[in-house]
């Protein structure tokens, strides 16, 4: 049937695709099928006016995700240009996969009177109804793209989880078979000898200087033009990802979280750990991280029970600063996967190691610095630490000696501390008070008794301590113990004039400026 001399010519863009381009090298291919169909229904309006213009607008091999597609973008071009009334696709998903870049693809047809149809769907823009079935149909395809995506993301997940490699740039010391990662002897041996010299000079920057004048590269990339391949250059980023990649561990990772793979280690993980302190050293912005040291010194060095870091942190109480370190499983949110203690006060940890590394040295006045230089690794238990130092003059790793440090750890306020076994790492002077400590441990456990509601009265606590009402009532004030003052307890600093009987006969406050300014008293 052959368009009235009245009816105005309506000008047709057919537009295919097809995400892959597997078959698209066939003689008939589908997007010769898609364009069959779309001229076929274009004859089938001629008495509409319709007419296929000649012009193709394919994209094989492209998703419709994306709006970055050189036929969409050609069509487009052409509709603002104002050469296409009609735009006809196979089925709407052709078009676009995405709710979105339809409705920014709807604004440009609506902005030149244009209008959009789909020859197997028959909906039609010009028409509200036609519109919202649209958008109804779009929604569920933008749902089945984002299912197709979170299920590929768990299947990756998993498979990372079961120490799988998935792809990605292959590291330098490692090549690929079978999707398995197996070392490269000639290649495993230039990292380690990266690692070890990055120990020797201490500087990202100065090594990568080093590394370039001893003609030290990383692995072979394949080159743009095609023509062979050529050793990448170690600049300071890459060699920042090399010295912290627990690949080289014999590790898999996933979101931050590691897990043991299924390929073999290229760095043992004594030497992993003392780059990494040093490189988490480094930090603090000055080249020999000195200034973090003394901020952190245990930073890089500290772990909990389960092996995880322990990372430094503070937290302001007025004027006042509170150091700590906490197991990263905690700061991720996952305290079930965190060690026996999760949140340590720094001083007194940092007090403990150092004086323990003391009686190993017999030197009592022995720099802090150089002392703590020689920690490699330690590992807080509710009951001990165990701290992995080397010799100063011998680091390397066979000369490490484990030192075992039993030690009680107490929850005081927020933080978790350390009361001494016997005594130990307590600094010379101490006047440790084991009635005081004792006092301020119960003042603890009835406040959380109180605040959790498993007890609801004073009395009742009074009454299963087999104490009186006044002595608890004397005592709790000491569960609201500013953090400070608790520590100077714990550790035996508090002023010598402040025992257990002088609290007991004074009104403790709960304010902490006041508890200081009571400390201070008590003092002179």
């Amino acid at each position: 049937m052959s368009r009235s001399p009245a009816t105005p010519r309506r000008r047709c863009a057919i537009y295919t695709r097809k995400s892959s381009e597997e078959g698209l090298d066939q003689e008939f291919n589908s997007l010769d099928a898609q364009r069959e169909a779309c001229a076929a229904y274009i004859r089938s309006q001629v008495h509409e006016g319709w007419t296929a213009l000649p012009r193709a607008y394919d994209d094989g091999g492209f998703s419709g995700g994306s709006m970055d597609r050189p036929g969409l973008q050609r069509l487009l071009a052409d509709i603002q240009a104002k050469r296409i009334d009609i735009v006809v696709v196979y089925k709407v998903d052709r078009l676009t996969r995405s709710l979105a870049d339809f409705a920014r693809i709807i604004e440009i047809l609506d902005g030149t009177g244009a209008s959009f149809v789909s020859v197997t769907q028959n909906f039609n823009t010009t028409s509200s109804m036609g519109r919202l079935t649209l958008n109804v149909l779009l929604s569920f395809a933008q749902f089945e793209r984002e299912v197709t995506g979170e299920r590929i993301r768990d299947k990756f997940a998993a498979s990372k989880r079961k120490g799988i490699w998935m792809g990605g740039p292959l590291p330098l010391g490692y090549r690929v078979e079978d999707r398995k990662l197996l070392i490269v002897p000639e290649e495993a041996e230039r990292v380690r000898q990266i690692y070890r010299r990055y120990l020797e000079i201490g500087s990202i920057n100065d090594l990568a200087r080093d590394l370039e004048e001893r003609g030290i590269r990383g692995k072979a990339r394949a080159l743009r033009s095609g023509l062979g391949s050529s050793p990448t250059i170690l600049a300071r980023g890459a060699l920042y990802h090399l010295l912290r990649n627990r690949l080289y561990l014999g590790e898999i990772t996933h979101k931050g979280t590691p897990y043991p793979g299924q390929h073999e280690a290229i760095i043992p993980k004594d030497l992993w750990h003392r780059v990494s302190a040093k490189l988490d050293a480094q930090r603090s912005g000055t080249p020999d991280g000195q200034r973090n040291r003394s901020a952190a010194p245990l930073a890089g060095r500290l772990f909990d029970s389960r092996g995880h870091r322990m990372t430094p942190g503070h937290t302001m109480k007025g004027k006042h600063r509170y150091r700590y370190y906490v197991s990263l499983a905690h700061l991720r949110g996952k305290n079930g996967e965190a060690g026996e203690v999760s949140r340590i006060g720094a001083e007194t940890i940092e007090r403990m190691v150092l004086t323990a590394l003391r009686e190993q040295h017999g030197d009592a006045s022995a720099e802090a610095k150089d002392l703590l230089a020689s920690v490699e690794r330690v590992t807080l238990m509710r009951q001990r630490l165990i701290i992995r130092f080397s010799s100063a003059d011998n680091p390397d790793s066979s000369s490490a000696r484990d030192v075992t440090v039993p030690i009680h750890v107490r929850r005081v306020g927020h933080l978790s501390q350390i009361i001494p076994a016997d005594g130990a790492g307590l600094p010379a002077g101490s006047r440790q008070d084991r009635a005081l400590i004792q006092a301020l441990l119960r003042a603890h456990r009835w406040r959380g008794q109180l605040e959790s509601g498993e007890t609801v009265t004073v009395e009742a606590i009074a009454q299963a301590e087999n104490v009186t009402e006044r002595y608890v009532r004397k005592l709790l004030p000491l569960g609201f113990l500013a953090p400070d003052l608790a520590e100077a307890v714990l550790e035996g600093r508090q002023p010598s004039l402040l025992t257990l009987a002088a609290i007991a006969s004074t009104e403790f406050p709960i304010d902490w400026q006041k508890q200081r300014q009571l400390f201070s008293q008590f003092s002179t």
